[in-house]
């Protein structure tokens, strides 16, 4: 399980949901169709991709926000991650060859791509990071091991706050990877 101080960790997380938004932008540059393309069949298009991290940074956002509102501040600097959402993270994450394990997602989660608008989706994702900073940010002076999250696949299932926000911040981390392949197939 890791370690870390909460301190160091919500640092982490910050720098990449910064770095996430950042080249999230370069997807503005495409045009529409490009936006739309699909590598394959079943396969995703960039639009769908961000789509689909829009419904999931709403989900834990809203469900986020209301816990470390009404938590109160903690003294303690120590984070310990559960051991089931340091397993969760590690299938999440892309590894450091930018591989990923791969997963399936929710039927519910998928968006649909004949109906998004693509930029509207881009600069819906942009505003879920900012708004992901702003939780990060406030989460700083919070207990990351006493709030518990619902995790979207089995709601009985709560995962300390520390690991949602890393399992988070790795799903965005992922998806990018997965966008960025479509990328420069379609360019």
């Amino acid at each position: 399980m890791a370690s870390t101080s909460r301190q160091g960790l919500i640092t982490e997380l910050l720098d990449r949901t910064e770095l996430v938004k950042a080249c999230s932008q370069l997807f503005f540059r495409l045009s529409d169709d490009q936006l739309h393309h699909r590598p394959g069949p079943g396969k995703w298009s960039i639009a769908e991709v961000f789509g689909h991290l829009n419904l999931s940074h709403d989900q834990y956002i809203r469900t986020i926000l209301p816990r470390i509102t009404l938590a109160p501040d903690y003294p303690s600097d120590r984070y310990v991650s559960g051991w089931l959402g340091e397993w969760i993270y590690e299938k999440v994450k892309p590894r450091a060859n930018g591989t990923i394990f791969k997963l399936k997602t929710l039927k519910s989660w998928y968006a649909s791509g004949e109906t998004l608008d693509a930029r509207e989706v881009l600069e819906s994702f942009q505003r879920k990071c900012d708004a992901l900073d702003d939780i990060l940010r406030h989460a700083a002076t919070k207990n990351l091991q006493r709030i518990r999250v619902p995790f979207y696949f089995s709601r009985p299932v709560r995962l300390r706050l520390g690991d949602t926000l890393r399992i988070l911040v790795a799903h965005s981390e992922r998806h990018l990877l997965q966008a960025q392949r479509i990328m420069v197939a379609v360019t």
